[in-house]
């Protein structure tokens, strides 16, 4: 079943409060910090010794390639192979049996930069540098010219497919013979189109046409030369994105559908539906920050992984590919978020998801290494209604603060709000000016469309006839009412400033019962409710902390 979501004018407000959700750092490396102006490092890749059950990250580093054994802690460099001297920027890697292609784009094409092929064989001792390779093309005029500079590296079944750098288009290399590639084939003509990054799937090439904005779809079952006006090879052409800059690409699994990256500033994802190849038809996006750009995605199973620069690491559920749901993030980069434009790029490059153990390896330009587990759930959506408990109107601009997420919403005109999450209960705040914050506890389940409907009290139905300021000045807790109850009451609290906060409640041997709030809430009057979910007759104290100032109240539940 297909589930189709209208988007009414929802704002979408990122945060930055929290560092993860539902990721677990495993290891962190960086050894190699400071050498290129802070863009230390690019792309990783993995490879897998399956007769040692070993596994290896592979990270570009500004000096050369780290191979680094991530089995189990600590991590360890087993291996390290120094670049080219011409320098050895936007490198990236793919493996073929038990060898490793590295491309780069050294700025200095007589220092022959060329690719790079190390032979993996010899871990865990150490990798084993073989060659680099360099291909050279007769010239129409006559003479050669040799190409030294890639800009990044694919491969299917024994072709290495070579994009960007000196040539523009795609060349594809045979192989079979791993240590002597062999050219049968390109795409492009020149720097027409340039062909920033490519996914081959069953012979046919997804080519990254940067600057015009779209991907081709090239059909290579036979490896010829062909230019983007081989109409008899062109599958089709994707839409042109309004943004531009079409990145990098992966395929869904079943090969259905086609997730776009696009790398500007706002770049986000583009969903296209390729079960037609001839007329790709795009269904969805999806950005996590529109300040920063999307840079690297890949599939696996049900889910997208992405490397998102500044916004760090983010996994979408996918498995419905109409609606793309956030459920797991972690932010590799802590500096200042600035615009991003060359060459203020900086934050998560790659990742790789395909290690049999499920580690995620995943690479920061600003601080190396990371390797993470990720726990995986898949997501649904919770929309709502926020309107006022006195006129029953629907509110507008009201804040709905997701607060496991650190993702703040914003109601339209009609006092609605719908957001996505992993499967399972969240905190979510709802504060407006003028009004007593709520604090909620809302479930979300797997693969559905629940809904929730709020209401709001404004502030002056809590106080005497003098008005009193929303904003407390110090730290207050009310008696919760109604009390005794059953099955549920409300508490309300008020804190000067914004801060972290909690409210536990604990039953008189001390111990702690529930927790009703646990997270960052902004400055203000809150109302939070408390459902009795079980437990028996008696008294009971609930507790609110923020700081290091703690108030206790007692409360009675009678059944």
């Amino acid at each position: 079943m297909k589930i189709l979501l209208l988007f009414i004018a929802i704002v979408c407000i990122p945060l930055r409060s929290q560092i993860s959700y539902n990721v677990s750092l495993y290891g962190h490396m960086d050894k190699y910090a400071g050498g290129n102006n802070d863009a230390d490092y690019s792309e990783v890749w993995g490879w897998t010794d399956t007769s040692n059950n070993r596994e290896y990250a592979i990270i570009g580093t500004s000096k050369g390639t780290s191979i680094v054994d991530i089995t189990e802690l600590p991590l360890k460099e087993v291996s390290f192979h120094y670049g080219p001297p011409s320098g050895y920027n936007y490198h990236e890697f793919r493996t073929y049996q038990h060898y490793l292609y590295v491309g780069a784009e050294g700025s200095d094409t007589s220092k022959r930069a060329g690719i790079q092929i190390i032979d993996l064989s010899t871990l865990p001792d150490s990798a084993t540098f073989k060659k680099t390779f360099v291909w050279i093309d007769t010239l129409a005029g006559g003479g050669t010219r040799k190409y030294y500079r890639t800009h990044t590296v694919s491969i299917e079944k024994h072709f290495l497919y070579v994009n960007g750098g000196d040539f523009g288009g795609t060349r594809i290399m045979d192989i079979s013979d791993p240590l002597n590639p062999l050219q049968v084939g390109s795409y492009g003509k020149g720097s027409t189109p340039y062909v920033h990054d490519a996914i081959i799937r069953n012979d046919t090439l997804y080519a990254s046409a940067i600057y015009e904005g779209r991907l081709d779809i090239v059909d290579f079952t036979v490896k010829e030369h062909y230019t983007e006006n081989t109409n008899s090879k062109i599958v089709s052409k994707t839409p042109t994105v309004p943004e531009g800059r079409t990145h990098q690409s992966w395929l869904s699994e079943d090969g259905k559908y086609l997730f776009v990256a696009t790398e500007v500033a706002g770049g986000h994802l583009h969903i296209y539906d390729i079960t037609n190849r001839t007329s790709p038809v795009e269904i969805a996006t999806w950005t996590s920050n529109p300040s920063q750009s999307i840079h690297n995605v890949f599939v696996k199973g049900d889910f997208l992984y992405i490397a998102y620069y500044g916004d760090g690491f983010r996994v979408l559920d996918i498995s419905n590919p109409h609606n793309p749901i956030e459920v797991a993030f972690y932010d590799t980069y802590s500096g200042p978020l600035q615009p991003m434009h060359h060459p203020v790029f900086h934050g998560a490059w790659g990742v790789y998801p395909y290690f049999p153990s499920g580690k995620i390896a995943v690479s920061d330009m600003n601080t190396g290494l990371y390797v993470f587990t990720v726990h995986l759930k898949y997501g649904g959506n919770i929309t709502g209604v926020v309107r006022d408990a006195i006129t029953n109107q629907p509110l507008s601009n009201v804040e709905v603060l997701v607060q496991e997420m650190g993702r703040k919403y914003v109601t339209n005109s009609n006092g609605s709000f719908i957001y996505g999450s992993a499967s399972g209960a969240h905190t979510v705040t709802f504060s407006k000016s003028g009004y007593i914050a709520l604090t909620e506890t809302i479930v979300t389940k797997a693969g559905t469309i629940d809904t929730v409907y709020v209401t709001l009290s404004p502030v002056s139905t809590h106080t005497s006839s003098e008005s009193s300021p929303s904003i407390p000045t110090s730290l207050s807790l009310s008696q919760n009412y109604p009390n005794p109850f059953n099955p549920s009451t409300r508490i309300i609290y008020g804190i000067p400033h914004s801060g972290f906060v909690t409210l536990y409640v604990y039953d008189v041997l001390g111990r702690k019962v529930a927790e009703v709030v646990g997270g960052y809430q902004e400055a203000g009057n809150h109302e939070v409710a408390f459902t009795t979910n079980g437990l028996p007759t008696g008294i009971y104290f609930y507790r609110l902390t923020w700081g290091n100032q703690t108030l206790t109240r007692t409360m009675t539940i009678v059944k």
